[in-house]
């Protein structure tokens, strides 16, 4: 199977139209038309709905599509790692994570990793947690960062370290007095939550709900941040990831009580494709992550084995 001609599959699902996908990869629409036919021919199947007037996959087509995709992606991960070694290591680390670990968990590594390497560009892309995977899968990023585990099967996960979702008020609320409070004593508060859909809080929605406990949320923002600002305004009461409000917290800016009888936890995982070749550039991101993260669990932590190659690069303190 050429890739020349899985390039032109790949442009027509992009474009739409053989004529955009003959303008984008400077051919001409002929050679363009003859490459579907020469694929259709190994296949033994029809790949486009000649019917219609755009551009179509068929069910083999949108199947092809996917491995087209990832073969692909494979010679530019080839290309770009021979690359960087040509360049002593230069080159570029790209990275897809949602707000918090964006905010709370990445300044630090990424400050330990400049530090190690000056001459790597570092891309970071800020993504809700549900389209990590896709991205990871469709586009040139190195590692995404999840709260989950992928349902994936070609996504490698790989635990860093547990949170968890905990209470926390302004210091003249009533509950900021109490060391530990239950369920049933947060009917009635004023909650600002979180737009993001994530699995910690459908489990949090689930807890309160078998308890009977209504969880009044008046507002729900985009921002963790300015969650923050609005109870340390007084203006409610929340439920964030600890690991977002420890400056807060040591400060005496807000209070978290312990709420008894919720325990909901938060693994922060690293993924990344199980089929790509890592570049020197992630290879030594992976071996910056074993050594800020030791094993957890058996079998679920950073394979350090993987990193033997880059292992010259430096700790960093």
């Amino acid at each position: 199977m050429d890739l020349s001609e899985l390039e032109v599959l790949v442009s027509l699902a992009q474009e739409g139209s053989f004529s955009r996908a003959a303008e984008s990869l400077h051919r001409s629409q002929p050679a363009v038309s003859q490459a579907i036919r020469r694929l259709e021919d190994e296949v033994q199947a029809q790949l486009m709905d000649r019917t219609s007037r755009k551009v179509v996959l068929t069910g083999a087509g949108s199947v092809l599509l996917g491995y087209a995709r990832r073969m692909l992606q494979l010679r530019e991960d080839a290309r770009r790692a021979l690359d960087e070694l040509r360049h002593h290591k230069r080159g570029v680390l790209r990275l897809a994570a949602n707000e918090t670990v964006c905010n709370y968990v990445l300044p630090a590594l990424l400050k330990a990793y400049r530090q190690a390497l000056p001459s790597v560009k570092i891309e970071v892309l800020q993504h809700p947690s549900n389209g990590v995977p896709l991205l990871l899968e469709e586009q040139d990023v190195d590692f995404g960062f999840l709260s989950f585990t992928p349902v994936q099967h070609n996504l490698v996960s790989r635990l860093l370290f547990r949170d968890e979702l905990g209470l926390v008020v302004y210091p003249a609320h009533p509950l900021a007095r109490q060391k530990s409070v239950t369920l049933s004593q947060l009917a009635g508060e004023k909650f600002i939550g979180h737009l993001a859909s994530t699995p910690s809080r459908k489990r949090l929605l689930d807890l309160f709900v078998r308890e009977g406990t209504p969880l009044g949320i008046v507002m729900e923002l985009s921002s963790l941040e300015t969650i923050k600002d609005f109870v340390k305004a007084g203006d409610g009461i929340a439920i964030l990831p600890r690991m977002c409000c420890e400056r807060e917290l040591a400060a005496g800016e807000l209070v978290s009580p312990q709420v008894r009888g919720m325990a909901i936890g938060r693994d922060i995982r690293v993924v990344f494709p199980r089929a790509r070749t890592h570049s020197p550039a992630a290879t030594a991101f992976l071996a910056l992550l074993g050594r800020h993260f030791p094993n957890q669990e058996p079998g679920d932590a950073i394979d350090r084995a993987a990193v033997v190659a880059y292992a010259e690069v430096p700790e960093v303190s």
